[in-house]
This record gives structure tokens, sequence and C-alpha cells, in this order.
């Protein structure tokens, strides 16, 4: 793979209730990685408002092509776009499906599952535990493994300042940009049962927000308790927390840039892995996993810890920090970007 800068990058992804807008926020940071080193971008993406106000802020053509239902239809947008390089992001697209927009142009899969052949020229994945799960390596392909490569926005390349000192007065909850009403309606309690008198942001994304359940806990709780519908303000708001509660996607690697010392809860099976090897480095404490009847139990006993520790929650933060440098996104945009990757 051999792509001079400059080159057109085209990404198909995908976000919605039910798979959130991981995958979306990925492809943004990806896209705005690309621009900033000289590439141009389209976005193929399935109609949502959710969806298309992450992209708002992405300087680029975004289309809206039902491509999971039509696979045909994309290939032909893909084609008129004539690109240099293909990104790819989604659970949906098949082995068949890669493999045909191989035909196109270079392929990059951003994959977090690795439970399925890539036919592609690039494999993606930015978990911290991306190294041990089981690809079906291929000399033609390159992987990009591990936090180094975590698809974040720009901004969390900036060091956090000292880490705040004294007592736990502002918790984060950012549980994913699904539908995860009940599972943060947990972590509220649990909150509420070790803290007192502390601000409570949740970043409850757009699905869950305006839940009538969920409004009702932040009423009854004693903590004052703020509801985020959106993502925008998200690395302030962990900039400022004393501790989070995470899902263990995207948003783990944006806490661990931002040093925010976090319990960490897998929102889904792909998840485990990285909340795993997060848990192993010392840079999260285990929360539990979503649907779990002892999740509530097991985030209080984590934010206990927390809680009463200080030196833990630096220590925490540091050892995050140290595994994701926010930077990335700009590594992935020059190696499918530049000559570098030739002769592959």
């Amino acid at each position: 793979m051999s792509v001079a800068g400059g080159g057109h990058v085209v990404f198909i992804t995908e976000g919605g209730p039910e798979v959130g807008l991981g995958h979306v926020s990925r492809c943004a940071a990806l896209a705005r990685a690309a621009i900033a080193d000289g590439g141009r971008v389209s976005l193929l993406v399935s109609e949502d408002a959710h969806v298309a106000s992450v992209l708002d802020a992405v300087p680029a053509d975004v289309v809206f092509v039902p491509w999971q239902v039509d696979p045909g239809s994309a290939l032909r947008t893909v084609s008129a776009r004539v690109p240099d390089v293909i990104v790819v992001d989604s659970y949906a697209a098949s082995p068949a499906f890669l493999a045909s927009l191989r035909g196109l142009a270079p392929v990059v899969a951003v994959d977090d599952l690795a439970d399925r052949p890539l036919p592609v020229d690039v494999v993606v994945n930015g978990g911290a535990g991306a190294g041990r799960l089981p690809y079906e390596r291929h000399p033609d392909t390159l992987f990009l493994l591990g936090p180094r490569y975590a698809l974040l926005d720009a901004r969390y390349a900036e060091a956090p300042g000292p880490a705040p000192g004294g007592h736990v007065g502002r918790v984060l909850i950012c549980l994913g940009g699904g539908r995860h009403v009940e599972t943060i309606v947990a972590a509220l309690g649990a909150v509420d049962r070790v803290f007192a008198d502390c601000v409570v942001d949740v970043a409850a994304g757009p699905f869950s927000a305006g839940s009538t359940e969920l409004d009702e806990a932040a009423r009854a709780a004693r903590n004052r308790v703020f509801i985020r519908p959106g993502r925008f303000g998200l690395q302030t708001l962990m900039l400022t927390a004393d501790v989070a509660i995470s899902g263990g996607g995207v948003t783990l690697h944006e806490l661990a840039a931002t040093a925010t010392p976090t319990v960490a809860v897998c929102m889904a099976d792909n998840q485990r892995p990285n909340v795993r090897a997060f848990d192993e480095a010392g840079a999260t404490l285990a929360g539990g996993a979503a649907g779990d009847p002892a999740l509530g139990a097991a985030m209080e006993s984590a934010l206990r810890r927390l809680a009463v520790d200080g030196a833990l929650r630096a220590s925490m933060g540091a050892r995050g920090r140290a595994l994701v440098d926010g930077q990335g996104a700009m590594r992935v945009a020059r190696a499918i970007l530049r000559p570098a990757v030739s002769g592959r």
C-alpha cells in the first residue's frame, strides 16, 4: 500500500441507538487527522440526526447511504468519489463487502472484534488488549494495534494538568452513546452510596438523555446531578472530574488521555479485552458488566477505594496517560496517507 499525502479518504461507518456513536466518533477523529495531514475526506453513513451532529464539525463530504442493506449502492457511491483509501468502521461490514471495496482502493478496517476474516490492507485497533485478539494474520496486511493507535480527537494529545488532590467533589458518568438508562441509573445509585454533596455530571448521550427513569433518578439523588445529552464539552468534564465511571470503548481511552481515574464498566462483550487490559495496567478499576445483577455492588466497591485513596487516583491517572497519549489518530493518518507503508 502506498498513498501520497493529500489523498482522498472515504469512510464507511454507522451509528444509532443500538450501536451508539463510538464508530462515528473514531472516524471523525481519524478524518480530522487525515485532513490535517493534507488529505480530503468523504463519509458514508446511514441517515441519523445524532450521527449527523457528530459529523457537523468535520469539513468533509457527508453522504447518507443505507449501505448495510444496499451494499451495491455503497460500492457505486464510493467508486464515484475515486478514493485513494477506504476506511471501514462497522461490525456489519462482511468479508465479501470488504473484498469488493478492496477492488476500488486499499482498505483500512477499524475493528475490535477479530471475529471474521478481514481481507484488507490495514487493520486498526486502538484497544489496550488488541494484541491478544485472534486476528487472522496475512503478510500483506499491516496491523496497527494497541493504545498508540487509539483514534481520539487531536485535543486529547495535549497533556493534562496536575492531578487534583483532596476529596472527591466531582464525578463523571459516561457509559456510551447508546441506550443505557438502566446502567446509568445503577451508576448513580453507586455514586450516591459512596459520596455526599458531590457534583455528578452524566454524559447520557442523545439516546438516553430525556428518559423519565433517568430524570427521576437524578432528582432523587442526594448529590447534585446534571444530565449532559451530547458529547460536546466532554473533554472539559473529564478534566474537571475527580473520578469517572465509563464504558470500555472510545470514552475510556479519552479518560486515560486526560489522566482521569476511572471505574471501567464492560458495556458489551467486545469491550472485555480492553477493560481487562486497562485494569491489568493499573489504569482503571474494574466496575463489573452491564446487565450483571452485581453491577451496582462492583461499582460501589471500586468507588469506595478511590474515595479514600488520593495516591491511587493519581497513580491511575498517570498510568492511563502513559497508555494513551492522544496522538493515535495522527499516527494512523500518516500510516495510510504517506508512502512509509510502501512495498507491501
